[in-house]
């Protein structure tokens, strides 16, 4: 076993250590990370895990029950046994069906019923009138709710999915974005410690006075403090990223390796049209119908509360020692005042206004980020094609120094200079392009059509 463990240990580092063997990452390998093991994923969803469940409590309203009492008593003046077995089945609309079998002998403490020594069986229904005429209930609100919030949770799940693919595809153009700055203050650091090392032998041979190294030096600590802190910021860049895949970033790094940051591509948006498709993609918009449809289901059920609370039952009974009977009631409460009504009537009025008014209020935010974002985007793309051209100019004129140092007409602090004028001009091409896959998802995200 020990063997086993030690080759395997000595693959992976082998198989780490072996860049050949490692697959560029790449976009389109975020995706099936996110799957719906990773907790990130399974957070955007949970909620509506735990309203199936719901949905499922308040079918059982309508499950069919089995119940039996039984008494038996013994006073000084008064005998009796009791015995009911029976089954009770409620429908959505509120009706109610009993049968069942009883037994009630001597004399009764809690009724007035009696049958004969072998008993009686029955079976009845009973009707809540309005109820009825409603095809509405208390169990059926309970039940038509629930249903209506699992489907409104599928879309606020749909919803928080757009939101984490955002948050997902934005850190993983962070990385490579710090990456190329790291990469750039690796290369000033290696051109410092190259051109430290002529300047040493210059200083020796005594072409060079002794201040050039101590300018040399001082350069390189600044740049190698600056590389520290771009490989910092990569590596917390790249840290946040791999925690959306659920994965350590040895394992990442013994996988793939990393690229530059990708070429941008110029989409001309028309904003009504982006508008468009974003009222017809949109989940929580679809949030708000839902929320509009329980208030529909909740004035049907109100409407219950205007009328009499009316409850007919007709129960039929064969006694088995006497004859056959049937017992029909009827139980009715009517509100003289019907405040509970109208109060109801009013807050699911105010409600659906209180929604739609949050709707318009989203529509109108989706409108004006998407309106900002293009027209940001349309100003992040000309100052990548200024940019370009900067960063040529700052290379030439980086160059010409260069030669000038060489030939003894300039000095390290010029050239100095150059080369930082350069990483800075660099570095602010690299921020635009930043900017520009950042904004292009931020527009994504409005339209909610993030791709990987």
């Amino acid at each position: 076993m020990r063997l086993l463990v030690a080759l395997a240990v000595a693959v992976f580092e082998l198989y780490a250590q072996d860049t050949s063997l490692k697959v560029p990452f790449t976009k389109e390998m975020i995706l099936p990370y996110l799957v719906k093991e990773n907790p990130f994923v399974y957070e955007t969803s949970a909620k509506e895990s735990v309203y199936k469940e719901k949905e499922t409590y308040y079918l059982g309203n309508f499950d069919t029950k089995a119940s039996a009492k039984y008494d038996k008593k013994k006073y000084p003046t008064s005998e009796g046994e009791f015995l009911d077995l029976s089954i009770k089945k409620p429908i959505e609309n509120g009706i109610e069906f009993i049968a069942g079998y009883r037994e009630a002998t001597g004399i009764q403490e809690y009724n007035n019923i009696k049958t004969g020594d072998e008993g009686e069986v029955r079976a009845g229904v009973k009707v809540p009138v309005y109820g009825v005429l409603n095809d509405m209930s208390t169990r059926k609100l309970q039940l038509n709710l629930a249903s209506l919030d699992t489907a409104k949770l599928s879309f606020e799940s749909q919803d928080n999915l757009r939101l984490l693919h955002f948050e997902v595809l934005s850190g993983y153009y962070k990385v490579l974005y710090f990456q190329a700055i790291f990469k750039l203050e690796e290369e000033l650091l290696s051109a410092a410690q190259q051109r430290e090392g002529i300047i040493k032998k210059r200083v020796a041979s005594g072409t060079l006075p002794d201040v050039s190294l101590l300018e040399a030096s001082q350069q390189i600590i600044n740049t190698t403090q600056r590389r520290m802190s771009a490989q910092n910021d990569f590596s917390n860049a790249l840290k946040s990223f791999l925690q959306y895949l659920n994965i350590s970033q040895e394992m990442f790094e013994s996988l793939y390796t990393l690229g530059d940051m990708p070429e941008i591509q110029n989409d001309n948006l028309d904003i009504l049209s982006a508008f468009e498709r974003a009222l017809n993609n949109r989940p929580d918009l679809r949030v708000y119908d839902y929320e509009i449809k329980k208030m529909a289901k909740h004035e049907q059920h109100s409407t219950l509360l205007k009328y009499p609370d009316m409850n007919v039952a007709l129960y039929g009974v064969h006694d088995f020692e006497y004859e056959s009977g049937f017992k029909i009631s009827l139980d009715m409460k009517f509100p003289i005042q019907r405040r509970k009504y109208e109060g109801k009537s009013s807050e699911i009025k105010m409600s659906v206004l209180q929604i739609e008014n949050s709707k318009n209020k989203k529509i109108l935010t989706i409108k004006t980020n998407l309106t900002n974002s293009i027209n940001t985007l349309k100003t992040i793309t000309a100052n990548i094609q200024s940019a370009d051209m900067e960063v040529l100019m700052v290379e030439q004129l980086q160059e010409v120094e260069n030669k000038k140092y060489k030939l003894g007409q300039s000095n390290l602090f010029m050239l100095n200079q150059r080369e930082m004028y350069t990483l800075e001009t660099k570095k602010k091409r690299l921020k635009y392009i930043l900017d520009h896959f950042l904004t292009t998802q931020e527009i994504n995200k409005e339209l909610s059509e993030v791709i990987f």
